[in-house]
């Protein structure tokens, strides 16, 4: 009766069970430590318990060590499952000796921990990866200012006329502060999720803002970017400063695979309740060979120094957060040489197709020499900048060094400002709170209003602009494309006026 109690206590045991020989040959085995495994008590009996082990030179170790545990207390075994996948086994081992000392048996009762410490590691991670966030979003703030001054007084001297030299080396510049761009919107995205902060917009604006923003950059490449634009435009809910890193990371890679003469073609169209974009090119495709790691983290098949192996790995986790994939391939034979990326997108809930806005150049007649920008950032170089750009182009600029001196100016109402250009991050007044004071004393002039920002993926910013859906631009940004958001403003107030 007694032996029936004990049998029945260890094949009832939660916990894996065992006595093994010196040697590693199993004498008993109960239900929950075959579970745990994965082997049957027969294959265990016919078996070693070197098996068990991820190296079988542990076993040994641990003999060793045996007479050093204190008892009672377990330890962490690397074993493995019949199948092959790890096993972190607890384990709290008992040593019986015989009358002259040498060790004859060996009793162990063992937990199955690797989901805990899976957990753990988990954990470890995300608190490494959280603490690295808020290090490289700080950096990228830092950073992102004096590039976006280095790109704004590049392309700025660019407008002028310049001899050969000082154009290539200029255009050598702008590219080198794009790059740095890329990066640091990469390393943000990679060491920070965020939820996305969604809003509705029609696909064909998409598409041409991402057309005007890229063209500096694929014309420098030598490279042929044509776009289709939709039959249908149909309005699609999406994180946009998100999409658009995707956008860009697909066309610039393609950009250098293919190199200069080369075509890319950005295409989309409706499938069911996706849209598809495709970013299709002329280059040399993709190997086999790195076909199934394209999307890995820091895998990248540039030469040191040329890509951190980040934007594809960043652009396939923006895409699945938005509910959608990105699938790499090589075109068909039959259509000539290159690769093929198609990003897919839920719809969302808005599927309405909007009309297309009106065609033709804004109106910079009469309105130009009365145009009124406030500039409002508290870095000195991004202020100088802007100002020099919109007084080239005939504007009256206005500096404000923080969000307190811009309102200030803007309920004085003395000046009648057509457009405010505001950063988010500022002393004393910052842009969120900015637009909350002229939305409760000057709400008109909240549609006058875009702001740029070097970081994006906080939560107050992310919350801010997916509540209000004002205009924003992402530091270091262009002039071509701070030229068309400014006279698309204007037109539209001067048409409301």
């Amino acid at each position: 009766m007694s032996e029936d109690r004990y049998r029945s206590v260890v094949d009832n045991s939660p916990f894996g069970i065992y006595r093994v020989t010196h040697d590693g040959r199993f004498i008993t085995v109960n239900p929950a430590l075959c579970a745990m495994v994965g082997y049957t008590a027969e294959e265990l009996f016919a078996s070693n318990a070197l098996m068990l082990y991820s190296d079988p030179e542990d076993r040994a170790m641990w003999l060793e060590k045996i007479d050093q545990l204190p008892r009672g207390v377990a330890v962490d075994v690397a074993w493995r499952h019949k199948g092959g996948s790890p096993i972190t086994a607890r384990i709290w081992v008992f040593a019986q000796r015989d009358e002259v000392g040498q060790l004859s048996f060996i009793d162990g009762y063992v937990e199955d921990v690797t989901p805990i410490r899976a957990t753990e590691q988990a954990l470890r991670q995300s608190e490494k990866l959280a603490a690295l966030g808020q290090l490289v979003s700080g950096v990228a703030h830092e950073l992102n200012n004096p590039l976006a001054a280095i790109l704004l007084f590049t392309e700025d001297l660019l407008a002028s006329e310049r001899s050969v030299e000082e154009r290539e080396a200029l255009g050598i510049i702008a590219q080198q502060a794009r790059r740095s761009r890329a990066i640091v919107r990469d390393l943000l995205s990679f060491v920070r999720g965020r939820e996305a902060a969604r809003v509705s917009v029609p696909v064909e604006t998409l598409l041409i803002d991402m057309a005007r923003a890229l063209q500096p950059q694929v014309s420098e490449l030598a490279i042929e970017l044509h776009v289709d634009v939709p039959r249908e435009n149909d309005v699609i809910l999406i994180d946009r400063s998100s999409i658009e890193q995707i956008l860009t990371n697909l066309i610039v890679n393609a950009a250098q695979a293919t190199g200069p003469g080369g075509n890319i073609w950005l295409r989309t169209r409706r499938d069911g309740d996706e849209i598809l974009f495709e970013v299709v090119d002329d280059g040399p495709g993709v190997s086999a060979e790195v076909l199934p790691r394209i999307f890995e983290p820091f895998f990248t098949t540039k030469p040191m120094g040329q890509g951190t192996g980040l934007g594809l790995s960043v652009s396939l986790g923006i895409a699945q957060q938005h509910g959608g994939t990105i699938a790499a391939a090589n075109r068909d034979p039959h259509d000539g040489p290159g690769a093929r990326f198609t990003l897919r997108l839920p719809r969302g809930a808005t599927t309405r197709p909007v009309p297309r806005p009106a065609t033709g150049a804004p109106d910079q007649g009469d309105r130009a020499d009365r145009r009124r920008v406030l500039i409002v950032d508290d870095e000195t170089t991004i202020r100088r900048a802007l100002s020099r750009y919109y007084t080239r182009r005939g504007w009256i600029a206005t500096e404000a060094e923080n969000g307190a001196r811009a309102l200030e100016r803007l309920l004085d109402r003395k000046e009648d400002f057509d457009l405010i250009v505001s950063d988010i991050k500022m002393p004393e007044l910052s842009g969120i709170e900015l637009h909350a004071a002229l939305e409760a004393q000057r709400p008109e002039m909240l549609d006058r209003v875009v702001f740029c920002t070097g970081e994006m993926q906080s939560a107050a910013v992310a919350a801010f602009f997916a509540q209000t859906g004002r205009r924003v631009l992402l530091k270091p940004f262009d002039l071509k494309t701070l030229a068309a958001i400014s006279d698309e403003i204007v037109s539209s107030v001067g048409a409301r006026s």
